[in-house]
């Protein structure tokens, strides 16, 4: 269940109730995109580990930034009969669906689950309006973090388009490899190559069979990393015949 305090502090910029927004300097000073919103009167939200953040159905209720931890997103336009998509929001990121839609005055079915603690501000639409309209540095801060941002996404779902799942498994594993080992839960993996963890973990399942892995909890040993280059690069890898899961005796 989400906890809520008022901010307190921020710098730049007053807003007091019922005003718009006022510098205190100038509005093309650079200022973080925290300090905006604090003091613009933004909410600090908390919960939990496994909690819905939130949960709307329609406009947005509020322009969200990530403070702490982590934010799984899914999301769709309402009124069209398309696929739910996902998205992530960490440590500084604002959940660029929810954005977007107070932006564009679109509608939006969405949901946020927290994948580890969280802490983030809420600023209702309205005067997140003003906050973009009327100072340029906060505006600044907003598109170059998306800027940011951006490459990664487009990669992610270019990749996810094209590769098959188990080239784009078997090349996360190697690019995250260390000493023999990659230290990741089935979830951490799904969350970075937007998929389920289902997925991954009938993947991994099948690599395993293979004799190109061995798993413990929390950690994946790579036995054929030869085999797994293989695949990431879109070959059909044999399986390695000198494998054998870790703790068996060769016979």
């Amino acid at each position: 269940m989400p906890r809520s305090r008022r901010s307190n502090g921020g710098a730049g910029l007053r807003l007091e109730k019922g005003q718009d927004v006022q510098p205190c300097d100038a509005t093309l000073e650079d200022i973080s995109l925290v300090d905006g919103l604090v003091a613009a009167g933004g909410v600090v939200k908390s919960a939990d580990k496994g909690d819905t953040a939130f949960q709307w159905q329609g406009q947005p209720k509020a322009f969200v930034l990530v403070t702490q931890g982590k934010l799984t997103v899914h999301f769709r336009k309402t009124g069209q009969r398309l696929a739910w998509a996902e998205c992530r929001a960490t440590q500084g990121q604002d959940c660029m669906p929810v954005t977007a839609a107070i932006l564009s005055g679109s509608p939006i079915a969405i949901s946020a689950t927290c994948t580890a603690p969280c802490s983030w501000i809420e600023l209702a639409p309205k005067r997140f309006h003003q906050l973009v309209d009327d100072h340029l540095g906060f505006r600044r801060a907003l598109f170059a973090a998306h800027a940011n941002r951006l490459p990664k996404f487009f990669a992610r779902v270019s990749a996810k388009n094209v590769l098959g799942f188990d080239q784009r498994l078997a090349d996360w594993l190697l690019g995250h490899v260390r000493e023999g080992a990659v230290v990741a839960t089935h979830g951490d993996i799904a969350a970075e190559l937007l998929t389920a963890r289902e997925v991954v973990s009938r993947g991994l399942r099948d690599f395993a069979v293979k004799g190109w892995i061995t798993q413990e909890r929390g950690c994946i040993f790579l036995e054929a990393p030869a085999a797994l280059a293989r695949v990431s690069k879109g070959y059909l890898a044999r399986p390695s015949s000198g494998s054998r899961p870790r703790g068996i005796p060769a016979p």
